[in-house]
């Protein structure tokens, strides 16, 4: 049975399924670029007024009326503030990431007096959860960070909202020092989920355990976030390692997928990798590293990683990655790509993953210091349309004056949207998105039928011309004439 090739447009490259095999079509043979790829961004904004870090943005699905508002939060330092930051300023937008007003403030009592708040995470109920109907929308954070202030305890502490983050009441903590933790040991960068048996897991690292350095960990609760069991490591490598920063979404074969980074001392400290779950709670062996996410020539994330999903019309989607610096495979800074990339991977996270234009676009010195990586773009947050053409991008960057601010903008997720970059007549190569292998014809032949396999093909694009290329436009052989297609 013949299978119809169907062409997408992607921002580093095409891309093309066939049947369920996906390729990228690079560019002309003799080159190394892809067409389609071009920034086609809204000029970014300054969200909040206020210095600002650790952005998160969320779109309401399951508040009636309110389905299709943005929710965004930021750390953010109060005007008489001394010391870390030390509150939450909450956002919303009504014009699909246009604009954005400020709705409230998180003011929590155990983050005064210099004790600071920050790296929070912002979920929205899927359905009822024990007492709190869904909808509702709970938001976590560190409060207690590393410091001597008078009366610091380290804690993730969860506040909730019944009205679409205009009011805020305090929950429960998720994870809890006591007064005797050490100045130097935290408890960072939480992440909500709901797994396969329905119950409500916040991920988190952990500073406090005795023999690690630092460990991501969870704790579930089966009442909607009021009580929380017993903690669980999920990654707990070697004992100077310091894996963090996990982000997790479920993706629609059901799988559970969570990034993160690997910092520590380590040779390779700071990558990103990432691990998967078929039920969301179990993610298997905790000394376990994971995968680096990585692109065919090598590329990877350096440091504070987020994740999304959006659809593109096949049954996978794509999962989509940012972080912070972008690094060859020698481990060297790459400058633009650091701050204007998202990866991109069709496979639900196996095999290779692809460039795409980040809409923020956040500059970076030649050595970056360490100030700049904890400020530009560190744990920026991505949120694809509904439809998955676009994507708004919410990200932090040094201000001329000063300190740090919250940015954001929207961008394609389909480079020009159009057939730029594809010439009529030029000879284009597949390459596959799993393997990163060439697609060809086996032992050259020419005859109808032959099997391909995975080096290198010449194949003409069809219909001629770029005005022309659509979505289900033929794939034909430029020796033989044929239609691309793969053998049942």
């Amino acid at each position: 049975m013949r299978r119809g090739v169907f062409l997408q447009l992607a921002a580093t490259a095409l891309v093309v399924t066939v049947g369920s095999y996906a390729l990228l079509v690079l560019g002309p043979v003799g080159t190394s670029g892809g067409p389609g790829r071009a920034k086609a961004a809204t000029t970014a904004q300054q969200l909040d007024t206020l210095p600002s870090m650790y952005p998160r943005m969320i779109r309401l699905a399951h508040s009636g009326d309110a389905n299709g508002r943005l929710i965004a939060s930021v750390s953010a330092s109060s005007p008489d503030a001394t010391g870390p930051t030390d509150m939450e300023r909450i956002f919303g937008s009504t014009d699909g990431g246009a604009s954005f007003h400020l709705l409230s403030e998180i003011h929590d009592p155990l983050a005064s007096g210099g004790r600071g708040a920050c790296c929070g995470t912002l979920f929205e109920l899927p359905r009822q959860l024990g007492a709190e109907p869904a909808g509702t929308l709970l938001f976590a954070t560190t409060v207690g960070m590393k410091n001597s202030a008078a009366g610091r305890v380290p804690a993730i502490r969860v506040w909730k909202s019944g009205d679409h983050g205009a009011t805020w009441s305090y929950l429960s903590s998720c994870a809890s020092g006591s007064a005797s933790t050490p100045s130097s040991e935290g408890l960072w960068e939480p992440e909500f989920s709901v797994d396969a048996r329905g119950d409500l897991d916040c991920f988190f690292s952990d500073e406090t355990r005795a023999g690690s350095s630092q460990v991501i960990a969870s704790v579930t609760s089966t009442d909607g976030g009021a009580t929380w069991g017993a903690e669980q490591l999920v990654v707990a490598t070697a004992a100077t390692d310091r894996p963090g920063m996990a982000g997790v979404r479920k993706l629609p074969n059901g799988t559970y997928f969570m990034s993160y980074e690997l910092c520590g001392q380590r040779a390779d400290a700071c990558r990103v990798y990432y691990r998967t779950s078929t039920d969301g709670w179990n993610w298997g062996d905790s000394t376990d590293p994971g995968t680096v996410a990585s692109t065919p020539d090598g590329k990877y994330f350096y440091h504070a990683p987020t994740i999304a999903w959006t659809p593109n019309g096949t049954p996978n989607g794509r999962i989509l990655l940012i972080g912070d610096l972008v690094k060859d495979a020698a481990g060297n800074v790459l400058r633009p790509e650091s701050g204007s990339t998202i990866l991109a991977n069709t496979e639900n996270g196996f095999g290779h993953w692809f460039e795409l234009d980040a809409p923020v676009t956040v500059s970076f010195s030649a050595n970056p210091s360490g100030d700049e990586i904890v400020c530009n773009n560190y744990s920026s947050s991505l949120l694809p349309s509904a439809d998955g053409s676009g994507v708004i991008e919410l990200a932090t960057k040094s201000l001329s004056g000063g300190g740090c601010g919250a940015f954001f903008a929207s961008g394609s997720l389909t480079g020009t949207g159009t057939a730029s970059g594809v010439t009529s007549g030029d000879t284009y190569r597949l390459r596959g998105v799993q393997s990163a292998d060439c697609l060809d014809v086996s032992k050259g032949s020419t005859a109808a039928g032959a099997s391909r396999r995975r080096q290198r093909a010449a194949v003409d694009l069809q219909p001629s011309g770029p005005a022309d290329l659509a979505a289900g436009a033929a794939l034909t052989g430029s020796l033989t004439a044929f239609l691309l297609d793969v053998l049942d």
